[in-house]
């Protein structure tokens, strides 16, 4: 299966579980308003990414760490 941006999260994590961990202070919001069901059944990484107000430097990090990861497999 070929991952991208637009892959639910659950895909990502299911195929990368190191990235929940490196992800998750960034998707902490998710997480405290026990909105994770939504999180990994609807959302795809951009998806959240969007809906989150993330500063370009922070999105840009969770984007780079993604396709670095995905790329290495």
């Amino acid at each position: 299966m070929k991952l991208n941006l637009e892959s639910k999260i659950s895909d990502i994590f299911k195929h990368y579980p190191y990235l929940e961990e490196k992800f998750k202070p960034y998707l902490n919001y998710f997480y405290e308003e026990k909105l994770d069901g939504i999180l990994f059944r609807k959302l795809s990484l951009m998806g959240a990414l969007k809906l989150l107000n993330f500063t370009e430097e922070d999105r840009e990090k969770i984007i780079q760490e993604f396709y670095k990861t995905v790329n290495k497999h």
